[in-house]
């Protein structure tokens, strides 16, 4: 399992947890009350107000703020949107989302570890008390909620929200993978000898291959313009290896683009960001696009420069090389976060779920969906045999 943060235990709640559900402030306002709960916070990068602030200066609607107080403390926030979205071409849904819009073309960047902003000493009790007055309250915006979306959850959090009583299913997950730098660090051995004997072996020729051309370098960006030069060279060859297989690739949506210009420029100078440039004999190979969040390294987006020898491994190499890179600067997680794809597993071990979670309320349309939705699911278990 992924490392914690360590939080304290959280005492027995003396006076009432009082949750409403408010217009969104004026953005300053409402940066300096998060920043303020996001000091007493565990929480991960995607709910830091740069994220959010970013987020919330992009989008094109106005989500509404839930606010949860203990004793007139602020201990919870979240920011709350109303979709409607059709459901089988049929179902017509208002569906309340959490930390994103319910528009494809906005929701593709992607937030993980999603949850409530929380006081470290109350986060069961904050996340508890909203999503059962949301629930209860089933209503947003003047919009009747039918349903509840929580997406990019820690895979942890599900019983937790099954625990509510209310029907829940999943609309997506999978799986994630990470390497522990501190106890990669404690063991005093190099990254490479902790792989398995193929995998090492394999990444050892590749970085020999590449320096048989001459030096091989890892460079960061060390100002915002060579930052975005990167980030936009790491996408011309995403671009290049996404359309050769067929997808659009990330860089075909022009939110995504302009919405991670708009955090490089804000979160690289507070060292909460990083670009990454690998190069064998002055030609780059590879791009990575980090965030650094209190310790941990979270692998966001990616660019590799791939060439007809197969024995060339780009991103097995960049990954390598940036692994080694932040152990030795004592960082404590390099976290590969969500996605199934093999090299993740090859490079670090088994980290939580990452799903996506519908909460339904009491609603006849939806009640009539959940058998159709368990047919569909035995024949596609049927097929899958």
């Amino acid at each position: 399992m992924l490392p914690k943060l360590c939080a304290e235990t959280a005492p027995i709640l003396d006076a009432e947890l009082q949750v409403e559900l408010i217009p969104l402030p004026e953005l300053q306002a409402l940066g300096s009350m998060w920043r303020r709960l996001e000091a007493r916070a565990d929480r991960s990068f995607f709910l830091s107000w740069t994220w959010i602030g970013t987020w919330l200066r992009a989008i094109d609607c106005r989500p509404e703020l839930v606010i949860a107080r203990l004793s007139g403390e602020v201990i919870g926030l979240g920011l709350m949107h109303a979709r409607l979205l059709t459901r089988h071409g049929l179902l017509p849904v208002w569906t309340l989302f959490l930390h994103q819009t319910g528009d494809p073309d906005q929701d593709v960047i992607t937030i993980e570890y999603n949850d409530f902003l929380a006081d470290r000493r109350y986060q069961d009790e904050v996340r508890s008390a909203c999503l059962r007055f949301l629930i209860d309250r089933g209503e947003c915006g003047g919009r009747e909620v039918g349903e509840l979306l929580l997406g990019g959850l820690a895979g942890e959090r599900r019983a937790d929200i099954e625990a509510l009583g209310r029907p829940v299913h999943a609309r997506a997950e999978a799986g994630s993978a990470f390497v522990d730098l501190d106890a990669l660090r404690q063991s005093g051995k190099p990254f490479l000898d902790t792989l398995k004997a193929s995998s090492a072996r394999r990444i050892r020729r590749s970085i020999a291959l590449y320096r048989a051309r001459g030096a091989l370098e890892l460079e960061t960006a060390a100002d915002v313009d060579q930052a975005l030069d990167m980030f936009e060279r790491s996408g011309a060859l995403h671009q290049t290896r996404w359309t050769a297989r067929g997808h659009p690739g990330a860089f075909a949506h022009p939110f995504y683009v302009a919405f991670h210009r708009s955090l490089i420029r804000t979160a690289l100078p507070l060292a909460q960001v990083e670009l990454v440039e690998v190069s064998a004999a002055g030609e780059p190979i590879g791009y990575l696009y980090n965030f650094l969040d209190r310790g941990r390294v979270l692998y966001y987006f990616s660019g590799f420069r791939f060439e007809s020898d197969n024995r060339l491994k780009p991103g097995l190499v960049c990954h390598s090389l940036c692994i080694e890179r932040h152990l030795e600067r004592g960082m404590d997680v390099y976290d590969f976060m969500g996605g199934d794809q093999r090299y993740k597993l090859e490079l670090g071990q088994r980290g939580p779920d990452i799903i996506h979670l519908a909460v339904q309320r009491p609603n006849w349309m939806l009640a009539a969906e959940r058998p159709l939705r368990k047919l569909k699911q035995a024949i596609g278990e049927v097929r899958r045999r």
